[in-house]
Protein backbone atom coordinates (compact mmCIF):
# COMPACT_ATOMS: atom_id res chain seq x y z
CA UNK A 1 0.00 0.00 0.00
CA UNK A 2 1.12 3.59 -0.96
CA UNK A 3 1.96 6.31 1.82
CA UNK A 4 2.61 9.63 2.07
CA UNK A 5 6.16 11.36 1.51
CA UNK A 6 8.64 12.10 3.68
CA UNK A 7 7.10 10.30 6.73
CA UNK A 8 10.06 8.95 8.85
CA UNK A 9 9.32 11.29 11.56
CA UNK A 10 9.81 9.61 14.66
CA UNK A 11 6.45 8.84 17.34
CA UNK A 12 2.57 8.81 16.78
CA UNK A 13 2.39 12.28 17.40
CA UNK A 14 4.49 13.65 14.77
CA UNK A 15 2.83 10.98 12.33
CA UNK A 16 -0.29 12.16 13.06
CA UNK A 17 0.59 16.17 12.87
CA UNK A 18 2.43 15.43 9.64
CA UNK A 19 -0.92 13.58 8.38
CA UNK A 20 -2.93 16.47 8.96
CA UNK A 21 -0.84 18.63 7.10
CA UNK A 22 -1.23 15.93 3.63
CA UNK A 23 -5.13 15.89 4.69
CA UNK A 24 -4.62 19.89 4.08
CA UNK A 25 -2.72 19.70 1.03
CA UNK A 26 -4.49 17.41 -0.79
CA UNK A 27 -7.64 18.74 -0.52
CA UNK A 28 -6.07 22.06 -2.10
CA UNK A 29 -4.51 19.82 -5.24
CA UNK A 30 -8.51 18.08 -5.38
CA UNK A 31 -9.79 21.59 -5.67
CA UNK A 32 -7.25 22.52 -8.62
CA UNK A 33 -7.97 19.24 -10.29
CA UNK A 34 -12.02 19.90 -10.02
CA UNK A 35 -11.30 22.36 -12.75
CA UNK A 36 -9.34 21.02 -15.01
CA UNK A 37 -10.34 19.20 -18.24
CA UNK A 38 -10.80 15.55 -17.02
CA UNK A 39 -10.72 16.72 -13.21
CA UNK A 40 -13.43 15.95 -11.13
CA UNK A 41 -13.92 16.07 -7.16
CA UNK A 42 -15.07 13.01 -5.02
CA UNK A 43 -15.51 9.76 -6.61
CA UNK A 44 -15.53 8.41 -10.12
CA UNK A 45 -16.30 5.46 -11.29
CA UNK A 46 -13.93 3.98 -13.54
CA UNK A 47 -13.48 0.28 -15.41
CA UNK A 48 -10.83 -1.82 -15.46
CA UNK A 49 -10.11 -1.93 -19.31
CA UNK A 50 -7.20 -4.34 -18.55
CA UNK A 51 -5.92 -6.53 -15.93
CA UNK A 52 -1.96 -8.00 -16.99
CA UNK A 53 0.22 -9.82 -15.02
CA UNK A 54 3.32 -8.23 -14.34
CA UNK A 55 5.35 -10.82 -12.37
CA UNK A 56 4.28 -13.78 -9.57
CA UNK A 57 3.03 -11.38 -7.33
CA UNK A 58 2.01 -8.12 -9.02
CA UNK A 59 -0.80 -7.24 -11.63
CA UNK A 60 -1.23 -4.18 -13.52
CA UNK A 61 -4.86 -3.07 -13.83
CA UNK A 62 -5.51 -0.12 -16.82
CA UNK A 63 -8.35 1.50 -15.47
CA UNK A 64 -11.06 3.97 -18.24
CA UNK A 65 -13.63 6.28 -17.16
CA UNK A 66 -17.06 4.28 -16.85
CA UNK A 67 -18.72 7.61 -18.70
CA UNK A 68 -16.34 7.50 -21.10
CA UNK A 69 -15.13 11.02 -20.40
CA UNK A 70 -11.39 11.84 -20.65
CA UNK A 71 -9.11 11.83 -17.53
CA UNK A 72 -7.04 14.90 -15.57
CA UNK A 73 -3.33 14.43 -16.70
CA UNK A 74 -1.55 13.47 -13.52
CA UNK A 75 1.95 14.04 -12.48
CA UNK A 76 4.54 11.13 -12.55
CA UNK A 77 5.03 9.97 -8.90
CA UNK A 78 1.64 10.48 -7.91
CA UNK A 79 -1.48 8.43 -6.46
CA UNK A 80 -4.92 7.67 -6.72
CA UNK A 81 -7.31 6.47 -3.79
CA UNK A 82 -9.83 3.73 -4.44
CA UNK A 83 -12.59 2.93 -2.81
CA UNK A 84 -13.24 -1.14 -2.67
CA UNK A 85 -16.61 -3.10 -1.33
CA UNK A 86 -15.41 -6.45 0.03
CA UNK A 87 -17.27 -8.70 1.09
CA UNK A 88 -18.14 -9.29 4.62
CA UNK A 89 -16.31 -5.51 5.48
CA UNK A 90 -17.21 -2.22 5.43
CA UNK A 91 -15.77 -0.31 2.46
CA UNK A 92 -11.81 -0.23 1.96
CA UNK A 93 -9.87 2.87 0.58
CA UNK A 94 -6.30 2.32 -0.16
CA UNK A 95 -3.99 4.57 -2.34
CA UNK A 96 -2.09 3.00 -5.20
CA UNK A 97 0.77 4.77 -7.32
CA UNK A 98 -0.30 5.22 -10.84
CA UNK A 99 2.23 3.48 -12.73
CA UNK A 100 1.59 5.36 -16.10
CA UNK A 101 2.62 8.00 -17.79
CA UNK A 102 0.06 11.04 -18.58
CA UNK A 103 -2.35 10.18 -21.41
CA UNK A 104 -5.49 11.65 -20.94
CA UNK A 105 -7.75 8.57 -21.78
CA UNK A 106 -6.88 6.33 -18.94
CA UNK A 107 -4.87 5.44 -15.65
CA UNK A 108 -2.49 2.07 -14.72
CA UNK A 109 -1.92 0.95 -11.26
CA UNK A 110 0.30 -1.76 -10.11
CA UNK A 111 -0.28 -4.26 -7.02
CA UNK A 112 1.66 -6.23 -4.93
CA UNK A 113 -0.20 -9.30 -3.81
CA UNK A 114 0.30 -9.12 -0.31
CA UNK A 115 -0.40 -12.24 1.89
CA UNK A 116 -2.50 -10.82 4.69
CA UNK A 117 -3.14 -7.72 2.30
CA UNK A 118 -7.30 -7.62 2.00
CA UNK A 119 -7.64 -5.35 -1.06
CA UNK A 120 -4.61 -6.24 -2.68
CA UNK A 121 -6.11 -9.80 -2.47
CA UNK A 122 -9.59 -8.58 -3.20
CA UNK A 123 -7.67 -6.74 -6.56
CA UNK A 124 -5.48 -10.02 -7.90
CA UNK A 125 -8.28 -12.39 -7.05
CA UNK A 126 -11.82 -10.86 -7.95
CA UNK A 127 -11.18 -7.97 -10.06
CA UNK A 128 -11.71 -8.43 -13.37
CA UNK A 129 -11.95 -6.86 -16.71
CA UNK A 130 -15.08 -4.80 -17.02
CA UNK A 131 -15.83 -4.74 -13.39
CA UNK A 132 -16.07 -1.09 -11.83
CA UNK A 133 -14.24 0.73 -9.20
CA UNK A 134 -14.56 4.02 -7.33
CA UNK A 135 -11.68 5.71 -7.50
CA UNK A 136 -10.58 9.67 -6.50
CA UNK A 137 -8.39 12.15 -8.46
CA UNK A 138 -4.95 11.83 -8.62
CA UNK A 139 -2.70 13.73 -5.97
CA UNK A 140 0.75 13.38 -3.76
CA UNK A 141 3.48 15.96 -3.68
CA UNK A 142 6.06 13.32 -4.43
CA UNK A 143 6.43 13.72 -8.24
CA UNK A 144 8.95 14.14 -11.02
CA UNK A 145 8.88 18.37 -12.02
CA UNK A 146 7.57 19.11 -15.44
CA UNK A 147 11.18 19.92 -16.76
CA UNK A 148 13.61 18.44 -14.76
CA UNK A 149 17.07 20.90 -14.00
CA UNK A 150 19.65 18.21 -13.71
CA UNK A 151 20.59 14.80 -14.10
CA UNK A 152 17.47 12.24 -12.68
CA UNK A 153 18.18 8.91 -10.55
CA UNK A 154 15.16 6.95 -10.34
CA UNK A 155 15.53 4.03 -7.41
CA UNK A 156 13.59 1.60 -5.71
CA UNK A 157 12.95 -1.90 -4.55
CA UNK A 158 10.22 -4.20 -4.82
CA UNK A 159 7.18 -2.70 -5.53
CA UNK A 160 8.30 0.85 -5.29
CA UNK A 161 9.03 0.71 -8.85
CA UNK A 162 5.28 1.54 -10.15
CA UNK A 163 5.91 5.81 -9.27
CA UNK A 164 9.69 5.04 -11.35
CA UNK A 165 7.82 3.13 -14.37
CA UNK A 166 5.34 6.25 -14.74
CA UNK A 167 8.39 8.95 -14.04
CA UNK A 168 10.94 6.58 -16.59
CA UNK A 169 7.69 6.71 -19.56
CA UNK A 170 6.66 10.45 -18.96
CA UNK A 171 10.96 11.24 -19.60
CA UNK A 172 10.80 9.30 -22.52
CA UNK A 173 7.12 10.78 -23.93
CA UNK A 174 8.57 14.80 -23.02
CA UNK A 175 12.54 13.79 -24.83
CA UNK A 176 14.34 15.22 -21.55
CA UNK A 177 17.56 14.98 -22.73
CA UNK A 178 18.94 15.19 -19.34
CA UNK A 179 21.43 11.92 -18.02
CA UNK A 180 18.61 9.32 -16.33
CA UNK A 181 19.26 6.51 -14.53
CA UNK A 182 16.46 3.68 -13.73
CA UNK A 183 18.07 1.38 -10.73
CA UNK A 184 15.90 -1.37 -9.01
CA UNK A 185 16.40 -4.11 -6.97
CA UNK A 186 13.92 -7.69 -6.44
CA UNK A 187 14.95 -10.87 -4.94
CA UNK A 188 14.37 -12.61 -8.58
CA UNK A 189 12.87 -12.61 -11.81
CA UNK A 190 9.86 -14.26 -10.33
CA UNK A 191 8.45 -11.66 -8.62
CA UNK A 192 10.17 -8.63 -10.48
CA UNK A 193 7.38 -6.57 -12.69
CA UNK A 194 8.05 -4.60 -15.89
CA UNK A 195 11.65 -5.43 -17.03
CA UNK A 196 11.26 -6.01 -20.46
CA UNK A 197 9.22 -2.47 -21.16
CA UNK A 198 11.73 -0.66 -18.89
CA UNK A 199 14.44 -2.32 -21.23
CA UNK A 200 12.33 -1.10 -24.32
CA UNK A 201 12.06 2.06 -22.64
CA UNK A 202 15.90 3.01 -22.72
CA UNK A 203 16.68 1.29 -25.34
CA UNK A 204 18.30 3.19 -28.27
CA UNK A 205 18.37 6.36 -26.13
CA UNK A 206 22.32 6.65 -24.87
CA UNK A 207 20.92 9.54 -22.00
CA UNK A 208 18.96 6.71 -20.39
CA UNK A 209 20.25 3.71 -18.53
CA UNK A 210 18.92 0.73 -16.70
CA UNK A 211 20.47 -1.41 -13.72
CA UNK A 212 18.63 -4.23 -12.47
CA UNK A 213 20.19 -5.62 -9.51
CA UNK A 214 18.83 -9.41 -8.24
CA UNK A 215 19.76 -10.37 -4.54
CA UNK A 216 19.15 -14.45 -4.80
CA UNK A 217 18.45 -14.93 -8.95
CA UNK A 218 16.42 -17.98 -9.57
CA UNK A 219 18.35 -20.53 -11.67
CA UNK A 220 16.25 -19.27 -15.10
CA UNK A 221 17.34 -15.86 -14.60
CA UNK A 222 19.68 -14.75 -16.90
CA UNK A 223 22.64 -12.00 -16.55
CA UNK A 224 21.85 -9.40 -19.46
CA UNK A 225 19.04 -10.68 -20.45
CA UNK A 226 16.52 -10.52 -16.80
CA UNK A 227 19.03 -8.55 -14.66
CA UNK A 228 22.42 -7.03 -14.49
CA UNK A 229 24.00 -7.29 -11.48
CA UNK A 230 23.65 -9.88 -8.46
CA UNK A 231 23.38 -8.99 -5.10
CA UNK A 232 21.93 -5.46 -3.65
CA UNK A 233 22.58 -2.02 -4.90
CA UNK A 234 25.25 0.12 -2.58
CA UNK A 235 25.81 3.36 -2.03
CA UNK A 236 29.37 2.88 -3.60
CA UNK A 237 27.84 1.21 -6.88
CA UNK A 238 25.52 4.52 -7.21
CA UNK A 239 28.54 6.93 -6.40
CA UNK A 240 30.78 4.67 -9.10
CA UNK A 241 27.96 4.75 -11.63
CA UNK A 242 25.42 7.64 -11.36
CA UNK A 243 26.19 11.36 -10.90
CA UNK A 244 25.88 11.05 -7.53
CA UNK A 245 26.64 14.95 -6.24
CA UNK A 246 24.83 16.46 -9.74
CA UNK A 247 21.41 14.39 -9.48
CA UNK A 248 17.82 14.41 -8.13
CA UNK A 249 17.53 11.15 -6.67
CA UNK A 250 13.75 10.09 -6.42
CA UNK A 251 13.31 6.70 -3.54
CA UNK A 252 10.87 4.40 -3.70
CA UNK A 253 10.58 1.39 -1.35
CA UNK A 254 10.01 0.04 1.85
CA UNK A 255 11.47 1.60 5.37
CA UNK A 256 14.42 -0.57 5.62
CA UNK A 257 14.91 0.49 1.63
CA UNK A 258 14.55 4.28 2.19
CA UNK A 259 16.54 3.99 5.89
CA UNK A 260 19.64 2.97 3.97
CA UNK A 261 19.76 4.85 0.86
CA UNK A 262 18.28 8.47 2.22
CA UNK A 263 20.76 8.30 5.38
CA UNK A 264 23.66 7.06 2.96
CA UNK A 265 23.24 9.56 0.06
CA UNK A 266 23.21 12.39 2.96
CA UNK A 267 26.65 10.78 4.38
CA UNK A 268 27.61 10.37 0.62
CA UNK A 269 27.40 14.06 0.34
CA UNK A 270 23.73 14.33 -1.68
CA UNK A 271 22.52 17.68 -0.58
CA UNK A 272 18.90 17.02 1.32
CA UNK A 273 17.24 19.16 -0.57
CA UNK A 274 17.73 16.40 -3.72
CA UNK A 275 16.77 13.63 -2.41
CA UNK A 276 13.17 12.81 -2.86
CA UNK A 277 11.38 9.71 -1.49
CA UNK A 278 8.14 7.72 -0.68
CA UNK A 279 7.33 5.51 1.47
CA UNK A 280 5.40 1.91 0.39
CA UNK A 281 4.65 0.04 3.54
CA UNK A 282 1.62 -0.53 6.23
CA UNK A 283 0.55 2.39 8.60
CA UNK A 284 1.60 0.78 11.25
CA UNK A 285 5.52 0.82 10.18
CA UNK A 286 5.14 4.40 9.67
CA UNK A 287 4.20 5.67 13.18
CA UNK A 288 6.79 3.32 14.52
CA UNK A 289 9.57 4.70 12.35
Amino acid sequence: MRRPKRSLARGGEAFWFLASILIGREKQIYDHLKGSVGGWNGWRKFKVAAKRRESDIITSFVLQPFDGGPVVGHRPGQYLTFKFDVPGLPPQRRNYSISSSPNGMTYRISVKREALGTVSRHLHDRIQEGDVIDVAPPTGDFHLPERPERPVVLLSGGVGLTPMVSMLETIVDSGVEHQVHYVHGAQDGRVHAMGDHVRQLVEGRAHLKAAIFYGTPHEDDERGVHFDHDGHITIDWLAANTPLRDADFYLCGPKPFLAAFVNGLLQAGVAQERIHFEFFGPADDLAAA
